[in-house]
């Protein structure tokens, strides 16, 4: 049996998550030094919708299981059918990207099995050995531990959305796709998918936004906030801010960016106002791209910012807006 690392494909409206092909590209450059076999896996759903974008990130195999108790994401289910499916195929190791929902299946999956999992890694290697060696930030963020775990395999990873990056895709020629079974009873699912909606923008955890406008002491006072949910409103961004903006009532802890927040790793953010002391920065700094406004040009929020901009943010935030909606009108 040729030794595999297995990717856990999230998939959501007949296309696979961005976090996914991350993953994907990261077990692809690690297999490639290892000559370890990838192999992607889809719970829930037929193959032929993602063989194309999951061949040309990286997957050599795709294995799927067409359930319809795995049709709709539950923690029971899913732990169930991955849980059996590791055990009857043994790989090497499994990564998951780190998602509200692999956040939830890997540690019960690691827990059943008994073996080791280390959560949001930024890089992967192995050893002379062959022993996976996964890498995270801790003290937050000031240290990063590199750690593994060569007792017991499969060894368990899951990797932070947006730190790596997606490779470019490649015609690597078509994977091979596998149906795998597995056995699930009903009367064993504690939960039930009753239904699903969508989450408003507002609401959504800011660790998931792909978009994020974040303000701190710089905005004066709450009379300010509107201009600011109207910039959000029309890059189709979450509201966060820095602790002075949760110290002064402005948003809620949930929304705070930083070493006793959160930390967030968002395509764009946007900080108005904030002039970017290290409590913030330990947040934002594996963000895709970081644009500032700030008035003052030795704000420390400019060395780390891709854009920085010198002004004041009552000037240029309703300005962008509207050159923002003009440009959505005119699509």
């Amino acid at each position: 049996m040729e030794k595999e690392i297995w990717v856990f494909a999230e998939h959501r409206d007949e296309e696979i998550e961005e976090a996914t092909l991350e993953v994907l590209s990261e077990a692809r450059r690690l297999a490639n030094k290892s000559k370890l076999k990838v192999s992607a896996l889809i719970l829930g759903h037929a193959a032929e919708p993602f063989v194309e974008t999951l061949s040309r990130h990286g997957a050599d195999n795709i294995y799927y299981v067409e359930h319809e108790l795995l049709e709709q994401y539950t923690t029971d289910g899913y732990t169930m059918a991955m849980v059996e499916l590791l055990r009857n195929r043994q790989p090497e190791s499994l990564f998951l990207a780190a998602t509200s929902l692999g956040k939830d299946l890997a540690p019960r999956v690691a827990t059943r099995l008994n073996v080791g999992l280390v959560s949001d890694c930024r890089v992967l290697g192995s050893n002379k050995e062959g022993n996976l060696e996964m890498t995270r930030p801790t003290k937050g963020g000031k240290i990063y531990s590199k750690m593994k775990s060569p007792s017991r395999k499969p060894q368990l990873a899951t990797i932070t959305p947006g730190v790596l990056g997606v490779d470019k895709p490649r015609n690597r020629g078509r994977a091979n796709t596998e149906k795998l079974e597995v056995e699930i009873k009903p009367e064993e699912l504690r939960t039930r998918v009753l239904g699903t909606s969508k989450v408003d923008r507002r609401e959504l955890d800011i660790s998931e936004a792909e978009f994020v406008l974040a303000f701190g002491r710089g905005l004066g006072d709450e009379s300010r906030i509107p201009q600011m949910e109207a910039l959000a409103d029309v890059m189709g961004a979450c509201i966060a801010g820095s602790r002075v903006a949760v110290d002064e009532g402005w948003i809620s802890f949930e929304r705070q960016i930083g070493q006793t927040g959160k930390t967030i790793t968002p395509k764009l953010i946007l900080c108005c106002g904030i002039s970017g002391a290290q409590q913030f920065t330990m947040g934002i700094r594996e963000s895709r791209f970081i644009t500032a406004i700030n008035t003052d040009r030795e704000a420390p929020i400019f060395k780390i910012a891709d854009l920085p901009v010198l002004g004041d943010l009552n000037e240029i935030v309703p300005q962008l807006t509207e050159q923002l909606q003009k440009s959505l009108a005119n699509r």
